[in-house]
């Protein structure tokens, strides 16, 4: 009876490096989600800006006129709205890469998917699935009360 005594009171073997508080773990949650929603958004507003781009230049007669509807600029629009986009992107990527205690680089790596097409879409994939491995290898400790 007292071997199994101590076995419920030994301390379950994990990795030192997994330990997270409860704080930081709900923050990381809600960074992914944050994350994933802008990188969904930002990837949108560049591509929008990609075919805009491609029209105004290649394809339309005179590119100084090509998307002006009356007094609205259309291509000046798209090109604020995805800066804006962009700038709230780079918010949430650096949310993430702090919860996450991720190194700077991998911080570029994030920054640099939103401006070129598609790889936010594909860098997004990858980093849910990241980032729901390591918080499922997490060991949660709760602050003593």
């Amino acid at each position: 009876m007292s071997e199994e005594h101590e076995s419920l009171d030994s301390r379950p073997d994990f990795d030192e490096n997994n330990v997270w508080s409860v704080k930081r773990f709900t923050s990381a949650r809600n960074a992914l989600k944050f994350y994933r929603v802008m990188a969904f958004i930002t990837g949108t507003m560049l591509l929008i800006l990609t075919v805009e781009m491609i029209y105004k230049y290649l394809i339309a007669a005179d590119s100084a006129t090509a998307l002006n509807f009356g007094g609205f600029n259309l291509a000046a629009a798209i090109a604020i709205c995805h800066g804006w986009c962009y700038v709230v992107y780079l918010i949430g990527c650096f949310w993430l890469n702090q919860q996450m205690r991720w190194t700077l680089g991998r911080y570029l790596i994030l920054a640099l998917a939103g401006v070129v097409p598609v790889m936010s879409f594909i860098l997004e994939r990858r980093i849910h699935r990241q980032v729901d491995a390591e918080l499922e290898a997490a060991v949660v400790v709760a602050p003593k009360s």
